[in-house]
């Protein structure tokens, strides 16, 4: 008898195209560097947790949330690139660390209008920063609603 896994997936953070990281004018997001996963190019304000999970952390420029999922993924979560420099300005978090939280539920309002003013991009980038733990199945590039189209598909990886 053959056993199969379940298949899991991160749901859009965000109304956009979804893209490969290598769209993210970012070296470190691009190359993979920090973690597999994909770009979303936004086109609306508010932002939605990818996974049912933990918030892990929410940094002090409100523009990176860490999550820990149901099923032992750690995901980075960052909106814009370089857009630490707005200290916060634009971001208004609606999670706090150690918050258990529902894939779609809302996880930040963002001022999109407030990066591209500064002349920083919007993309963002959503990060499996423990790839080891899953095998990619498929990848959900196109148009995307946020909180409810699948970004990526994954199962959890062989062990032993």
């Amino acid at each position: 008898m053959k056993l199969f896994k379940k298949n899991y997936h991160l749901t859009a953070v965000c109304d956009g195209r979804c893209a490969p990281l290598s769209e993210i004018p970012d070296e470190a997001f691009a190359s993979g560097m920090l973690g597999v996963g994909v770009a979303i190019h936004p086109t609306g304000s508010h932002f939605c947790c990818p996974v049912s999970g933990t918030v892990q952390s929410v940094s002090d420029s409100r523009h990176a949330y860490t999550l820990l999922s149901e099923d032992g993924l750690e995901l980075l979560v960052h909106i814009g690139v370089d857009t630490v420099e707005l200290k916060g300005e634009g971001f208004t978090p609606l999670v706090l660390p150690g918050q258990r939280v529902r894939a779609g539920i809302p996880l930040a309002e963002v001022d999109l209008q407030k990066i591209h003013d500064r002349g920083l991009s919007s993309v963002t980038a959503v990060l499996i920063t423990n790839p080891e733990e899953i095998e990619i199945l498929e990848y959900g590039y196109g148009q995307v609603t946020g909180g409810e189209t699948p970004i990526l598909t994954y199962r959890a990886a062989k062990k032993g």
